[in-house]
């Protein structure tokens, strides 16, 4: 597989077009940290409040999975994922144009919605590939897919130090780059809808006859789940805040 791995076509395509998808959801997920003092001191934000807003940006992630997955088994990860990607323009408009901290709250809160798209390229590599490749087809979309958020700490910055040559203290520097995400995001979205399929040729996508959440039977399960959730809130938001 490594050896055709760099293949443009069949298996390979969606394999690429669907990892650089996830990329980019994360290049969106994590625009704040890098640009979070200049938020802070053009705003006149406090240091709480920045806490506030890294929260914010993993608090709604966990449930929009579960409904990302509902849709996904509804609809197919084409149409999810570049529904999910044109989202992502709303809410990064909404955060660019904030005059206000109750603004930029709800905001992060949508954007946090976007970080849910990491449950659609599973399936979709999971309908492309055989079980003997499988693994390595979702480290390879999995691993490319979470360097967006580090891509984000590397170029955001700089980007919006470019945006801001010429006009120092303008403010548009950091308004600039997070809406620019947003747009890439949404334009590719376009793209992944006229080039991405949910299954190969020949094979017919199986949809569940329920599109219902998770089903939790036990108060164990409810609290194993509860658990599960907030550890993972936290390392998010741990990261959010390097």
């Amino acid at each position: 597989m490594l050896g055709e791995m760099w293949q443009f076509k069949g298996r390979y395509k969606i394999l690429h077009i669907t990892w650089f998808a996830f990329f980019l959801s994360f290049v969106v997920w994590f625009n704040l940290p890098p640009l979070a003092t200049t938020v802070q001191a053009d705003l006149n934000l406090t240091g709480e409040q920045i806490k506030t807003l890294a929260i914010c940006n993993v608090a709604l992630t966990v449930p929009a999975r579960i409904i990302i997955g509902m849709l996904l088994d509804k609809f197919g990860p084409r149409l999810t994922y570049s529904l999910l990607l044109m989202y992502a323009a709303i809410p990064c408009f909404m955060f660019a144009s904030a005059q206000n901290f109750s603004q930029l709250v709800i905001a992060r809160l949508l954007i946090g919605i976007v970080g849910a798209g990491f449950v659609i390229g599973i399936r979709m590599v999971a309908e492309w590939f055989p079980p003997k490749e499988i693994g390595l087809a979702e480290g390879i979309y999995g691993g490319w897919g979470n360097f967006g958020s580090a891509f984000s700490a590397f170029t955001l910055a700089i980007f919006a130090g470019w945006l801001s040559f010429g006009a120092p203290g303008s403010g548009i520097n950091w308004r600039g780059a997070i809406a620019a995400t947003g747009i890439i995001a949404a334009l590719y979205g376009v793209f992944y809808l006229f080039n991405a399929k949910d299954t190969p040729p020949g094979k017919v996508y199986r949809r569940p006859r329920s599109a219902r959440g998770l089903e939790v039977t036990t108060k164990k399960d409810f609290w194993f789940l509860m658990f599960g959730s907030y550890c993972l809130n936290r390392c998010r938001t741990m990261f959010c805040n390097t």
